[in-house]
């Protein structure tokens, strides 16, 4: 592959001026806080000019210099580096303390570090020493001869980085160890599970410190962790902190204590114990759901009957519902305040009871109901929402609908009857006539409105804050764009101006008192507070990215700073804006490159499609040439070991550049 711009490494250069400019964004407080960050040094990057990554301390000098594809983060004194799509490991003072010779590798703990040979585990030291020879499918260090160990593996991360970051160990309260994985399986009956590992304890001579166990064994009493649930071959027991039972192993599944009682499962039937483990519920339920604290109640099945049971095993009420289960609000499963009543389905469709089983809303929508804060409730039906007070009675009239009306929205809100809107109070009760042609949000409690072709603004009372004058107007409260007769200005809440339209095109910027505006086919970004320029016009349109700005002009694009001075500029028809990952892609003549943040072309245009080095591909992009995608480093290498594939492993958007009509 044509590659060019060679870095020499004798000595480790400094940052590009893009990179500066990231790392000094990094390290300033953030605006809401008012409080320093807590990024953490040496922190890797890949702003060095040729694109490859190493690390820098806060003060900017290089701890790590810049000859790798991947730099990871700093545990335990010591980062995983990439090259060449094998992994090694440099200290805090660059130095490589094991040479780039992994497929897979997990991060230092407590002076160790689990390694991928062959498929199986071992594990190193600090200084590279094999001191577990790699037998296990995973092996983790939680304490100084502590090894949680598993004949199974379970691998995250993207096609050609997998990792271990899915898997995890703790101790326990009753001084044991859990071992698990951020996976869900899919088990029938119980929904998706999470996946477990089973492990043991072992020490450096590899000696096993602790029986076999399954991972991720739920809690028992969280009041009392001297009892505990344990699995012994595929059942589940409670077992004391002596290892002794309480209860042999009996059960399939079992679940935690609530409000006094755990659901157990024995030969596909399901029941509720007590604290000493006695039978209060007898397993005879189908389905049954756990549980909620403060509501005493839950949902069951038995011989096809579905219905609500207290915690005597009684029934409240009994249906002929295919299914039910507590409603509770969203994000707030055991908020007792947050249960509403009971999702039920029938024939296919979703309704609401009470919590004593009478009707809110028949079973006539797509999915399950909805309610939010303020009470009222949101259903989805035929694809559209419909909205509803707590009592089921609608917030809608049958040939209207409420079109910007979600959980969390501020009123006024809009209501569309035919082909006019007006604008309604949270109630539903009309603040305006039935006249606007169209509305948009401005903001919460404030919405712009046309009528007759002129756009105006309303407040949540229903009165006008603007009167309808303007052939165009954005969104914002305090300084937002107006139009009149085709050119654009910023006016004021109180209708006043503090730009007189005069600029073509004109957009206020994020979280900040300046705008881009256009005029005579230029460009450039404008303090509005006394209009001087932050960036000078430049011909062409140009538009915000994270640390940057993107300039076109002619069909070609650039990479500007944030005041407007030129990073890249390679006549490039389209590129990347991702500083972070230190090469961008870009497109020239029907073909994609790449190119460093200094603007130095490193590998000259030859893919079909965009090559991205993001962060989650550990070094290692996905570049598309001749109908195969394969995997290449920072220098345009393809990765040995790692298969190339027919259609996209990471396939992602593409940003658009334009200043808003």
């Amino acid at each position: 592959m044509l590659t060019h711009g060679a870095i020499a490494q004798d000595k480790a250069p400094d940052l590009t001026p893009a990179g500066r400019v990231v790392l000094e964004s990094m390290l300033s407080p953030p605006a809401s806080s008012g409080s320093g960050n807590s990024t953490t040094f040496p922190l890797a990057t890949c702003m060095f000019p040729g694109g490859l990554c190493g690390a820098v301390r806060r003060d900017g000098t290089v701890a790590v210099p810049p000859r790798y594809d991947w730099v990871g983060k700093f545990s335990d004194g010591r980062a995983a580096v990439r090259l060449g799509g094998l992994y090694g490991f440099v200290d805090e003072e660059g130095r490589e303390v094991v040479r780039p010779q992994y497929h897979i590798v997990d991060d230092y703990s407590f002076g160790f570090v689990q390694v991928d040979v062959a498929g199986k585990s071992g594990l190193i030291d600090r200084d590279g020493k094999m001191v577990i020879e790699p037998k296990y499918g995973f092996i983790r260090a939680i304490g100084p001869d502590r090894f949680a160990v598993a004949d199974r593996r379970q691998l995250h991360g993207m096609i050609g980085a997998e990792d271990f970051s899915g898997t995890w160990a703790e101790f326990t309260p009753a001084g044991g160890v859990r071992v698990g994985v951020a996976g869900l399986s899919f088990e029938p009956g119980n929904g998706f599970v999470p996946i477990n590992l089973a492990t043991e304890i072992i020490d450096m001579a590899g000696q096993r410190i602790e029986a076999r166990r399954t991972a991720q064994a739920p809690a028992f009493d969280k009041d009392d962790p001297s009892i505990r649930w344990m699995n012994k071959d595929g059942l589940w027991g409670l077992a004391r902190a002596d290892d002794s039972w309480l209860i042999e192993p009996r059960f399939s599944s079992a679940s935690s204590l609530i409000d006094g009682l755990a659901r157990v499962w024995v030969n596909g039937k399901a029941g509720f114990i007590d604290r000493a483990g006695n039978f209060v519920i007898p397993p005879v339920f189908d389905r049954a759901e756990e549980f909620s604290a403060g509501v005493g109640r839950t949902s069951v099945e038995r011989e096809g009957i579905v219905g609500v049971i207290d915690k005597t095993g009684s029934w409240l009420f009994r249906t002929d519902y295919q299914r039910i289960h507590l409603a509770t609000s969203f994000g707030k499963d055991r908020d007792p305040a947050s249960m509403f009543g009971w999702y039920f389905k029938k024939a296919e469709r979703w309704g609401l009871l009470d919590l004593d089983g009478r009707v809110v809303l028949d079973a006539d929508f797509d999915q399950t109901v909805q309610r939010c804060d303020d009470g009222r409730l949101v259903a989805y039906k035929n694809k559209e929402w419909l909205y509803f007070k707590a009592d089921g009675s609608p917030l809608q009239p049958p040939d209207g609908r409420l079109i910007d009306a979600s959980c969390g929205s501020i009123p006024p809100y809009t209501m569309k009857i035919g082909d006019k809107f007006r604008l309604v109070d949270a109630a539903s009760n009309p603040l305006t006539q039935l006249q606007f042609d169209e509305v948009r949000w401005a903001g919460p409690g404030v919405k712009n409105v046309k009528v007759d072709g002129k756009w105006g603004r309303i407040g949540a009372d229903g009165r006008w804050l603007l009167e309808p004058r303007f052939d165009y107007l954005s969104a914002g409260l305090d300084i937002f764009v107006a139009s009149i007769d085709g050119k654009r200005g910023f006016i004021r809440s109180d209708g006043s101006w503090l730009i007189e339209p005069k600029f073509d095109a004109a957009a206020r910027r994020r979280n900040s008192d300046t705008a881009f505006v256009t005029f005579s086919g230029s460009t450039g970004v404008l303090r509005l507070n006394d209009q001087t320029w932050v960036a000078p016009p430049r011909p062409g349109v140009m538009c915000d990215v994270v640390h940057t700005l993107v300039s076109e002009a002619g069909g070609k694009r650039s990479i500007l700073s944030p005041t407007g001075e030129t990073w890249i500029d390679i006549d490039a028809e389209r590129i990347g804006a991702n500083l972070e990952f230190g090469l961008l892609t870009f497109l020239k003549n029907g073909k994609w490159g790449l190119v460093d943040t200094a603007g130095q072309v490193m590998v000259e245009p030859q893919f079909d499609d965009p090559v991205y080095f993001s962060s989650g591909f550990r070094g290692i992009a996905w570049a598309r040439r001749d109908h195969n995608w394969c995997a290449i480093d920072r220098r345009g290498r393809a990765v040995s070991g790692i298969a190339c594939v027919d259609a996209n492993p990471t396939p992602g958007g593409r940003f658009e550049c334009k200043v808003e009509p």
